[in-house]
């Protein structure tokens, strides 16, 4: 009788570990009904991603800057009045005639006056100084909309590791309860010393706490990409298994530093930061220089009465040229000028040091392809065999070869590689995209590009 319980035990736990495989396996290919696709949420992220946003206002901001250098050059029209109480009492007065008196009036006074500038050398290299500073502006956007895409993909990708990680460690823990109840049952038969009974608790426990710990970790994964939605995601589209990964073409390293180095925008943007220092340095030595201003103007005074007697209304006109020239200033334009030439250096070697940094990051997302295309390979190849060895241990299980805990074993290295070759391929995706980044092509059709290759 303890023979025929043995191997209806072994049979039912086999059959067991055989459902709990074809479920691994049915992970890798299984699909929801209703999935949040990568282009959607990169859409919602166009509209409500906080950093991206800002950076829209940035471009509003320096466009105003613009018109405001451009005011700095147009005439100017500026509308005053007054009124004025006054008392006087003659003290004392050489004309005998108004040797002595007092008097109260009013008196009102009404003006417009219109300047022009003719000659502010200040004023027009500021000017240019803020169409390049526009100019900046519209890069430092683009650059952020390329940024937003990487940002994006990784979250997603990120996320969708997330969930395949608690997709095996919930497999793996509804292993190891059912090895864990067999085990007490063979325990209670007598069938197993009481430190396999031990072991099998141990293992449980652990798979628990590691599957909080994952859930806890795809739960700050989406909410990261909610962060930048600005919407709650809750369902992901999976990568599909049948896609066609391909080296980057042109296949070679320097074709791509040489397109990062020309065409990168954080490149460009560090090239018109040196623009803007230079221009600076002409702006504020500008300040040794004349000016020049057309100035018109009218006004109208009306006195209600005199200390003399009798009211008056005066109406005056004058145009002419004004002419102003800065002699010294305590050495203050002098410093300023200095100074100014210091951010032209500081702004040169930031561009030597991006032009640095871009070549870096181009080659490590042009190797990481490489590799990652590699790694697809192997871990392909590592999958097939840990499918073969789990499905030896478990025949092997049957005729007494291994023990249950070696078949566990065996699966949770099959999740384990599973999750890897997951990986392997989302890194594959985003070096990709960090690759068309480094060159400026980076667009939102990659992004549709990549949703051909998710389940929908």
């Amino acid at each position: 009788m303890r023979v025929f319980f043995s191997f209806l035990d072994a049979f039912f736990q086999a059959h067991c570990i055989r459902i709990l495989l074809m479920s691994v396996v049915f992970l890798s290919f299984s699909m929801p009904a209703v999935a949040t696709g990568l282009l959607d949420t990169y859409r919602l992220a166009v509209q409500n991603d906080p950093v991206f946003q800002g950076y829209q206002f940035r471009t509003f901001v320096a466009q105003e800057g613009k018109r405001q250098a451009l005011a700095a050059m147009l005439p100017t029209v500026m509308a005053t009045a007054s009124y004025m109480h006054k008392s006087q009492d003659i003290v004392s007065s050489d004309n005998e005639v108004y040797a002595s008196g007092s008097s109260e009036y009013g008196t009102t006074v009404y003006a417009v006056t219109l300047t022009q500038p003719l000659f502010n050398w200040t004023s027009y290299v500021g000017w240019k100084q803020a169409e390049v500073i526009r100019a900046r502006s519209e890069m430092e956007f683009v650059l952020a909309g390329q940024e937003l895409i990487t940002r994006v993909a990784d979250l997603y990708f990120q996320a969708l590791a997330a969930k395949d990680r608690l997709d095996y460690v919930l497999v793996e823990q509804t292993a190891v309860e059912k090895h864990f109840e067999l085990a007490q049952g063979r325990s209670d038969m007598g069938l197993i010393p009481i430190t396999d009974l031990y072991d099998a608790k141990a293992r449980l426990a652990a798979t628990e706490a590691l599957t909080i710990e994952t859930r806890n970790r795809l739960d700050d994964a989406l909410q990261a990409l909610s962060e930048v939605t600005g919407a709650p995601v809750d369902d992901l589209g999976p990568l599909a298994q049948n896609i066609t990964l391909k080296r980057p073409e042109p296949p070679t390293l320097d074709s791509w530093l040489a397109g990062a180095l020309e065409g990168n925008p954080a490149i460009e943007l560090s090239k018109k930061a040196v623009e803007v220092a230079e221009l600076e340095v002409k702006r504020q030595n500008a300040a040794h220089y004349p000016t020049l201003d057309l100035v018109s103007s009218f006004d109208n005074e009306n006195t209600e009465d005199s200390l003399f007697g009798g009211s008056s209304e005066v109406e005056t006109y004058k145009i002419g040229v004004q002419f102003n020239l800065p002699l010294y200033q305590g050495g203050e334009v002098a410093s300023k000028v200095r100074s100014a030439r210091h951010e032209v250096g500081i702004a040169r070697q930031d561009l030597v040091k991006q032009s640095r940094s871009v070549a870096r990051k181009t080659r490590s997302a042009f190797l990481g392809v490489d590799s990652s295309l590699k790694r697809v390979d192997a871990l392909a190849q590592s999958l097939d065999a840990n499918r073969l060895a789990l499905e030896a241990k478990q025949d092997g299980y049957m005729s007494g070869l291994f023990t249950s805990l070696g078949v566990l074993d065996a699966e949770r290295d099959l999740a384990l590689v599973s999750i890897d070759h997951a990986q392997a391929r989302y890194d594959y995706i985003l070096n990709s995209l960090r690759l068309k980044q480094a060159v400026g092509t980076l667009t939102e059709q990659d992004l549709l590009d990549l949703e051909n290759w998710l389940v929908k």
